[in-house]
């Protein structure tokens, strides 16, 4: 029994998954046509489209995993969405004429079933309505029983109206060419060689977006216009001189902190005196750094050794500087004196260092990056600062 469980929470997730990577894909087709449009999931039904607060559109999912799935007349794909629609038009008459209904499955509609009638091209309702009466009456599917009840009991001419407005879209894509979709939509929004970043990019933030209209943290309706805006913004940050900046909000967890604060990098700090506080800050960057730079490194974004180029120019405005906190401190001073000087170093780091690498100007870049060097001890803020790289208890230079 566990393997079949198993199986069905993975067909069921990836369902899930389904609808919320399909409704981008609507909302980015919606863009042109209607920008007027709000996306909704799991509220009117698994997406819809809506028009202050008014659904115009709803749209069924069903998604299959290693089968092909089908919409036979007898189908419960089919009658669970029927009895849904059947009784939103019970309930509502005017429904069909204000609503479309869709129904998107990666399965086939057999050639001659009611479903095949209600495709985009050769529709006949009536024949459709015909198939599904004599199934309702005569199929012996308790799973289908109160579908079929509803849908043989509602008036003959609001069963014609709910058919008009019913498109069957069979055979549609499934979780992963839908994300090949995607793609292309997005096919002029950045490089080549990068649209399937940006594609990720858009799609951890309309996930992010989905989360928190599902959990009440956020609308319950998405804005077609908020993708196209953060495809515009997404567009920007993927210019051929640009870098996409994914970690500038970014928190290290509480176990990474605890992993950070054992690095050479902290020690320094510690070694002249900085504050809980600011120990804080420089982990949060450091962290962000880090991650950041390997994330571009792994997407292949940066080129011709130019953050090597980066990180010579953060170490070339260090080096007078240190120089100097050197050179102005008198033989044999005291400890306090240098544990100041290297106070003044850091502040500087801290208030006022900039360096722009490419198009990022984000002071987490430049913040954090001089704490990579100083865990590797190319830079430092006390005047002594090498003599810690013999201890044992560093924590190491990674």
């Amino acid at each position: 029994m566990k393997p079949a469980s198993t199986h069905e929470a993975s067909a069921s997730a990836t369902g899930y998954l389904f609808q919320c990577r399909y409704a981008l894909l609507a909302g980015l087709q919606a863009i042109a046509k209607s920008p007027q449009l709000e996306i909704s999931i799991e509220k009117f039904d698994d997406v819809g489209f809506e028009v202050d607060g008014e659904p115009t559109q709803l749209i069924q999912t069903k998604h299959h995993v290693g089968k092909l799935g089908n919409l036979t007349d007898a189908s419960v794909d089919l009658w669970k969405t029927l009895l849904i629609w059947a009784k939103r038009v019970a309930e509502d008459v005017e429904a069909p004429f204000r609503i479309k209904f869709v129904l998107l499955t990666t399965g086939l509609a057999p050639d001659g079933s009611a479903a095949a009638f209600l495709r985009m091209r050769e529709r006949d309702e009536a024949a459709a309505d015909q198939l599904l009466l004599q199934t309702a009456v005569s199929s012996k599917n308790k799973e289908n029983a109160a579908a079929y009840h509803i849908y043989a009991t509602l008036p003959e001419d609001l069963r014609q109206s709910m058919l008009k407005a019913i498109l069957v879209l069979d055979g549609s894509p499934n979780i992963v060419d839908v994300g090949d979709e995607i793609a292309r939509e997005l096919v002029h929004a950045a490089p080549r060689d990068q649209v399937d970043h940006l594609v990720e990019r858009l799609e951890g933030w309309w996930f992010g977006v989905v989360i928190k209209a599902l959990s009440g943290a956020g609308p319950s309706a998405i804005p077609v216009l908020a993708i196209d805006q953060r495809v515009d913004e997404l567009r920007e940050e993927f210019r051929r001189d640009a870098l996409p900046v994914d970690y500038a909000s970014a928190y290290p967890s509480p176990t990474v902190v605890a992993e950070l604060d054992k690095r050479p990098f902290v020690k320094q700090l510690r070694r002249i005196e900085i504050g809980p506080r600011r120990v804080e800050f420089a982990i949060r960057d450091y962290y962000r750094a880090s991650e950041q730079r390997s994330r571009w490194a792994r997407e292949e974004l940066l080129v011709g050794g130019e953050l090597e180029s980066y990180e010579r120019q953060l170490v070339e405005a260090w080096e007078p500087r240190h120089a100097a906190l050197v050179d102005e401190l008198a033989p044999g001073c005291p400890s306090g004196e240098k544990v100041a000087a290297g106070q003044l170093l850091y502040k500087w780091v801290e208030n006022e260092a900039q360096f722009t690498l490419r198009s990022v100007r984000d002071r987490f870049l430049t913040h954090g990056s001089y704490h990579i060097l100083s865990n590797r001890y190319a830079v430092g803020w006390h005047p002594e600062y090498q003599s810690d790289q013999d201890d044992p208890s560093d924590g190491g230079t990674g």
